[in-house]
């Protein structure tokens, strides 16, 4: 099951739902969505949504989730984090009024650097990211995996030096 979930804005985030009805209407998601909208006014036609859901349920259904697809809200990411999921994000761009600036992509870009993210600039590539998840996951962990080994060996090898 996907967990889409835009947050509590005040701004709509209609993209980042379309983009996930009209994939599973052309047949390229076949997974379960399960859509928490927020004040996004597009209803679709593919799959649940509610506009507000509690925090119990959030945090149920993302552990319940196979792949967790987010805005990049902090709050929303760190629960995913907390709760042991790596989330897609699609990030709310100000050139589409989905947000007043574009924190939300200063953020995500800082998240995907980290390894604690997989991050999607357009909306081919959400599709993409949601389609390789687990394979796009396994990578990720194998690089972040191999950069923290290579930070401790460096690490290592400079205590050395100075002492």
């Amino acid at each position: 099951m996907i967990f889409l979930t835009v947050g509590t804005e005040k701004y709509p985030f209609d993209r980042l739902i379309r983009t996930l009805d009209e994939a599973v209407l052309r047949g390229d998601i076949c997974d379960e969505i399960f859509c928490q909208k927020g004040g996004s006014g597009y209803v679709p036609e593919n799959f649940n949504t509610e506009s507000f859901i509690s925090f119990a349920k959030m945090v149920d259904t993302i552990k319940k989730a196979d792949v967790v697809v987010s805005h990049a809200g902090v709050g929303t990411v760190i629960l995913c984090l907390t709760l042991g999921k790596v989330p897609v994000i699609f990030p709310r761009r100000s050139e589409f009024y989905e947000h007043l600036d574009d924190h939300q992509l200063e953020f995500s870009e800082k998240m995907a650097s980290n390894g604690q993210a997989l991050v999607a600039e357009d909306e081919k590539e959400l599709v993409e990211k949601i389609k390789f998840y687990d394979s796009l996951l396994a990578k990720l962990r194998r690089d972040t995996g191999k950069a923290k080994k290579d930070l401790m060996t460096h690490l290592r090898g400079y205590i050395d030096e100075i002492s």
